[in-house]
């Protein structure tokens, strides 16, 4: 597997980058939640929609956690751009023996309080539309039955809203909980999708 190799420099070029990218395509960015600092390291669930995901992520990141960004993709893909590592990229090749590396390094990852994991449970990206989400299996249940230590486990969806605008408002909403070692993976899809629904409330959609 590649394992990432963040880089200062890289990483506060990815802040601007993504500053410039997204004030660029979207009207503004509302951010809705609530976080208190725990000392903690933090996985990041998110929904899975377009282009922008992952970029959406760095600027919550910087904004509202401040943990060193870590994330994963495909290794065929990640071998095409290895700058991706020097922002936090690491790969996984999945249904192959070595996946089993990736994940306990997910694992490994999520042992330090400096760091943050961004996960899309869904494995692919899907409509913003989408209501009910089926989580990938492998990853989640992995990071979960394997962790020694609490962790931080922060639900993002994101979703636009255009109005009479030519470009669209982007409303970042997440929500905070602290996971013990006890929790499984059927308890964090259930209480996701929760919070998803609750979201799509917020945004007038019933």
């Amino acid at each position: 597997m590649i394992r990432a190799n963040h880089s200062k420099s890289w990483v506060r070029f990815s802040k601007y980058y993504t500053k410039i990218l997204i004030g660029f395509f979207f009207s503004s960015i509302k951010y809705k939640g609530d976080y208190e600092e725990k000392g903690l390291p933090i996985l990041m669930i998110s929904n899975h929609f377009s282009f922008y995901d992952g970029f959406i992520q760095i600027l919550l990141n910087f904004k509202v956690f401040k943990r060193r960004f870590n994330f994963m993709m495909l290794e065929k893909e990640l071998s095409k751009n290895m700058l991706l590592t020097k922002i936090g990229a690491s790969s996984i090749n999945k249904g192959k023996r070595s996946s089993i590396a990736s994940l306990d390094y997910a694992v490994e990852m999520l042992q330090n309080k400096e760091n943050l994991f961004l996960f899309f449970p869904q494995g692919k990206i899907q409509s913003i539309y989408t209501r009910e989400f089926t989580f990938e299996k492998g990853l989640l249940s992995h990071i979960l039955e394997n962790m020694k230590n609490d962790f931080q486990l922060v639900y993002n969806i994101n979703l636009i809203n255009y109005g009479t605008k030519l470009r669209p408002d982007m409303f970042v909403y997440y929500e905070t909980h602290t996971i013990s070692t006890n929790t499984n993976a059927e308890d964090v899809e259930r209480e996701f999708n929760r919070f998803a629904k609750s979201c799509f409330t917020k945004q007038g959609v019933r």
